[in-house]
């Protein structure tokens, strides 16, 4: 089977008809999704009805919009009323961005200033963060408890049963100590006797980093085998293949995966990863549109379709491309990443743009990223000498050397 092959073919009317019985179910956010990738499916193929189509499936979404914050600003009543604030605030920003009727608005800014006034302040001997004396970083056994803390509930309880070594070795690990990490990792996996557990994976990862590529690739397999939605072992026997150069290997495992792990984005971005490593440009450029196309507009892969863009020498299509994401992140009243901000700057500077909109973008970035300053303010002080203001290229220039000779 092709890389491409599993990708569905559905027509938007298709896409369309499913979120309509996902409103008779009342599953309102998964039906706005899909009248979205219809919406985005529909734009592709451009038939020649398309207004009407459009304004059909405009219309629905909006009205799911206006439903939805209904609803959450119900359910932020009801977690008001149980004195639940810090979520209730949550559902009440969520119902603000998706609605346009001026009289709910008015009520969600009521009762967002209601439930901030009602919330009880925090005892002020209370330590709102973990510090110095709720958390000793040598006590092994809290800061295991703290790492396991972030992990799926079922994957805790395993962590939980691996033992003392386990224990050690996955702090070890955390703490950068690979080594140590490696040594108490093995005699923990030893200690399972034949069983494949989480322990493999941890082992694997310590490998990684200390550059043993074929234990850890062997040591993944034989997880997969056993746990073949582990979305951590697909990603680190990528990077394997991919160091490797077996670009075809890296295919056929993913092709092997659970259907359901294939339409997920975490695998889409390793099967584009794929083609991109392995020199096929253009296809990967292709899978990725024909990926958003199934799934709908996703924004990791919307990056990752910019960046191919940009690496294929494609810059106002990946100029663009750019665009619609940090467009996508002011939608949603937040701002873009900065890597994304970043890699969106290089591209109007390599092209030779010397505007003042550019030289803002990057003041901006100098704030957002310390590490890179040098390299932002040599980018400013050029803008400025090809603006013909010299004294502010003299000085930006002077900072800029003056940042890279206080690097380590």
């Amino acid at each position: 089977m092709g890389i491409f092959d599993f990708l569905s073919s559905k027509s938007f009317k298709a896409v369309e008809e499913k979120g309509d019985r996902l409103i008779q179910s009342n599953d309102l956010g998964l039906a706005k999704q899909q009248y979205e990738a219809a919406l985005s499916r529909l734009e592709r193929s451009a038939p020649p009805d398309a207004s009407e189509h459009r304004n059909r499936l405009e219309g629905k979404i909006k009205e799911l919009c206006e439903s939805l914050a209904r609803q959450n600003k119900c359910n932020a009543v009801e977690l008001i009323e149980a004195r639940c604030f810090e979520e209730a605030a949550e559902l009440l920003a969520l119902a603000r961005d998706l609605t346009g009727d001026p009289q709910l608005i008015r009520d969600i800014d009521r009762l967002t200033s209601e439930s901030v006034a009602d919330a009880p302040e925090p005892p002020a001997d209370e330590p709102q963060t973990m510090d110095s004396e709720t958390f000793d970083p040598h006590d092994e056994a809290g800061h295991f408890l703290i790492l396991c803390s972030t992990l799926p509930d079922e994957i805790q309880q395993a962590y939980m049963t691996y033992g003392h070594d386990f224990q050690t070795g996955y702090v070890a690990l955390n703490n950068g100590e690979f080594d140590l990490a490696a040594e108490a990792l093995h005699r923990a996996m030893m200690a399972q006797g034949d069983r494949i557990t989480y322990v493999q994976l941890e082992l694997a990862t310590a490998y990684l980093h200390l550059g043993n590529n074929h234990g850890a690739q062997a040591l993944l397999e034989v997880f997969v085998a056993a746990f073949p939605e582990s979305i951590r072992a697909y990603q680190a026997l990528c990077e394997i293949y991919w160091e490797s150069e077996q670009y075809d290997q890296a295919d056929r495992f993913l092709q092997n995966c659970p259907d359901t792990m294939k339409r997920s984005v975490e695998v889409l971005l390793l099967m584009g990863e794929t083609l991109f490593r392995s020199g096929k440009t253009s296809d990967a450029v292709s899978f990725y549109r024909k990926s958003m196309e199934y799934l709908g507009w996703q924004e990791p892969l919307a990056i990752a379709l910019a960046r191919t863009l940009a690496a294929a020498g494609r810059t106002e299509k990946a100029l663009s491309a750019y665009q619609e994401i940090m467009a996508s992140c002011t939608s949603c009243r937040r701002r873009a990443d900065p890597w994304v901000r970043h890699q969106y700057a290089e591209l109007r500077y390599d092209a030779g743009d010397v505007s003042s909109e550019l030289l803002e973008m990057y003041f901006d970035l100098c704030r957002e990223n310390l590490e890179n300053q040098d390299h932002y303010y040599y980018r400013i002080s050029d803008i400025y000498h090809r603006q013909g203001y010299a004294d502010e290229a003299r000085r930006y220039l002077e900072i800029a050397q003056q940042l890279e000779s206080g690097k380590p």
